[in-house]
């Protein structure tokens, strides 16, 4: 009797490489170990709503007055009152871990006050989770234009060689991973529904999208990809406005759903302030539209998007071919990027604090995995010396981009004052040298909150 096999799908096999060395890792740096270095900075704010509501069972935070001071980080309204800094999207993602690691704390022998080592280990758990998910899902997206083995390379890329690699291991609590992974859903979604727009696909579309807002308002452009998605011409205008029209009671029931996932934020918000819309951030962190910090942003030494992940200028570089091939997506993506750019490099802090390289970005790359698996794909075309000279640019703008990544663990990247100087004088160094400190330039904080940046 014969024996049929599916052959083996590398791209598959890359997503189990990537869990394999990431899941290795955190078991080998041990950081939920020490919940006061997972449990950090942003993710406090992140956090804080899920001891809060179901261990203090107090969303006033008025338990902090006299307990776990320093262990939150309120904003104090002038009435005196506090209120969680961040919106709630982020505490939703960790829900399923925060419950696991409650149940399983006093077996282990752990306080089940939110913070001991079990809820640590299951935030780091679940920044992993949804970073392997988010890569599964792109896969989907990608195999359904490229070939498997231009799938698996990017994924390789997208997964190993960018500061999502940091970002679903040391960091992997912060809001990044999450966002990834919806954005990947937020994608398929989206062709699946313009494939067929049922009415289950309008509610996952609408849920995923609300999602994606919750964890981080300004993420809501992705919107424009799903808006945009199938238009290159005028003809092709016309098929999506005639789509519109017959599918406009669809697309109200995503707007309702998008609403649905925000009516916790708002309850909070209302029910701590007195509001139904809050800007919790305060009146000294906001946007300046009117003066975007874009080429510092991309190509600055402090925090340049394309000099500490220089393998996306591929995936730049890759809207060409996309152009040229699949034209469904150039536009929408195109005009996504460049919103995504203007808004996220008119924060008051462009650099976004201390991070490995352009964190904002990150959520990103679950789109611009497109034009790089487009530029991947167009080089393999080429033939002759062309084709071995991109080749090896590409395997080198990736090697760099992971050594950037080994460069921010020991020290030769600084977190927020690196200079052209310092980057330098490191460029082959793993660790920073005897000159690296005198050589940075703290950015000014408080100018940057008056505009000055």
């Amino acid at each position: 009797m014969k024996v049929f096999r599916q052959p083996i799908s590398l791209s598959f096999v890359a997503i189990i490489l990537i869990a394999a060395i990431l899941l290795l890792r955190m078991f080998n740096t041990h950081r939920y170990s020490e919940p006061e270095k997972v449990i950090a900075w942003d993710v406090v704010s992140y956090y804080a709503y899920l001891p809060a509501t179901f261990i203090e069972h107090d969303l006033t935070l008025s338990f902090t007055d006299h307990e776990h001071v320093g262990t939150y980080w309120p904003e104090i309204l002038p009435d005196g009152s506090k209120v969680i800094k961040t919106s709630m999207g982020v505490a939703v993602m960790y829900s399923p871990f925060f419950f696991m690691a409650h149940a399983v704390a006093p077996a282990l022998g752990h306080a089940a006050d939110g913070f001991s080592v079990p809820y640590a280990f299951a935030l780091q758990l679940a920044g992993l989770f949804y970073a392997v998910l988010g890569l599964l899902l792109l896969r989907r997206v990608l195999r359904r234009y490229f070939a498997d083995w231009v799938t698996a390379l990017t994924l390789l890329v997208i997964g190993l060689c960018t500061n999502l690699y940091w970002y679903s291991l040391y960091e992997a609590p912060m809001s990044h991973v999450f966002s990834f992974c919806l954005f990947a859903l937020f994608a398929l979604l989206t062709e699946l529904w313009h494939e067929r727009p049922t009415v289950w696909r309008s509610i996952a579309t609408g849920l995923t999208l609300g999602l994606i807002s919750l964890i981080r308002p300004t993420n809501a452009l992705v919107v424009f990809y799903f808006l945009l998605y199938g238009i290159w011409s005028k003809e092709s205008f016309r098929d999506k406005w005639n789509l519109m029209l017959k599918s406009w009671w669809k697309l109200l029931l995503m707007a309702v759903a998008v609403l649905l996932v925000w009516v916790p934020q708002l309850a909070y918000w209302h029910y701590n302030t007195g509001h139904w819309f809050f800007y919790s951030y305060g009146s000294r962190e906001r946007f300046f539209f009117g003066d975007p910090k874009i080429v510092e942003g991309l190509f600055s030494f402090r925090k340049g998007w394309l000099v500490y992940t220089p393998i996306m200028l591929f995936s730049l570089v890759g809207f060409v071919p996309l152009y040229r091939r699949y034209r469904t997506h150039f536009w929408p993506l195109l005009i996504f990027l460049a919103l995504n750019l203007y808004v996220v490099f008119s924060w008051w802090c462009w650099w976004y604090g201390g991070s490995c390289g352009m964190r904002a970005l990150i959520e990103s790359y679950a789109l611009l995995a497109l034009p790089l698996a487009a530029w991947i794909e167009w080089v393999a075309s080429r033939k002759g010396l062309l084709r071995v000279a991109l080749w090896l640019l590409l395997l080198a703008a990736s090697a760099l981009s992971a050594f950037h990544n080994v460069r921010y663990l020991y020290g030769s990247i600084h977190w927020d004052s690196m200079t052209r100087a310092a980057y330098f004088d490191s460029f082959f160094r793993s660790r920073a040298s005897d000159r690296f400190y005198s050589l940075l330039e703290e950015p000014d904080y408080e100018a940057a909150r008056n505009g000055i940046r």
